[in-house]
């Protein structure tokens, strides 16, 4: 006897490879989906912790921008107490300066042979007016002046004859400049 097959075997074998791709198909779409879906966990995951790491960040910010605006305060008072103390010193230096000048040209000028009429100081400038016997006396005068540690660049302005007491006298103006003398 003879069989026949009348089932379609090449049509189930065929549909039965069809399934089994379609099957492998679609575990490789779903394990690409798994991969995927891990992926994205990962990522944000990360996306999770940078953006705690910048807010940590954002928090110490702030608090050392409070810091620094502490330190900038700081400074500028520093700077100011600085500018103030120099302007201190610079006015000790300048009144003992006044001082010194006074006491140099006191002991400078020659009691019976001149007088002053007139001494002011602007600031490092000096003018003195007076008067004296003979022109010799002025020229001296302003070679101990010009020795001296405070007093530098002694010029006569002016000079000139006048009577006094029914005498003649030179009428004289000197200008200086004042300094402290270098310390050695």
């Amino acid at each position: 006897m003879i069989k026949i097959n009348l089932l379609p075997v090449r049509d189930i074998v065929r549909r039965k490879k069809y399934l089994n791709e379609i099957i492998a198909a679609s575990f490789a779409f779903g394990f690409i989906i798994c991969i995927l879906v891990i992926v994205e966990l990962f990522q944000q995951s990360s996306i999770n912790e940078l953006n705690e790491n910048v807010a940590k960040i954002e928090s110490e910010k702030k608090k050392f921008s409070a810091i620094l605006t502490e330190i900038k305060k700081l400074d500028e008072e520093k700077k100011l107490l600085t500018t103030r103390t120099e302007v201190i010193n610079q006015l000790k230096q300048s009144s003992s300066l006044t001082v010194h000048v006074l006491d140099e040209i006191a002991n400078l000028t020659p009691p019976n042979r001149m007088w002053l009429k007139s001494l002011s100081q602007n600031g490092n400038q000096l003018a003195l007016t007076g008067m004296a016997l003979d022109d010799q006396t002025i020229a001296r005068y302003m070679d101990d002046l010009d020795a001296s540690g405070y007093i530098q660049n002694v010029r006569l302005a002016s000079s000139s004859l006048e009577v006094f007491a029914e005498r003649s006298l030179k009428a004289f103006s000197i200008t200086a400049n004042t300094e402290m003398p270098k310390k050695r």
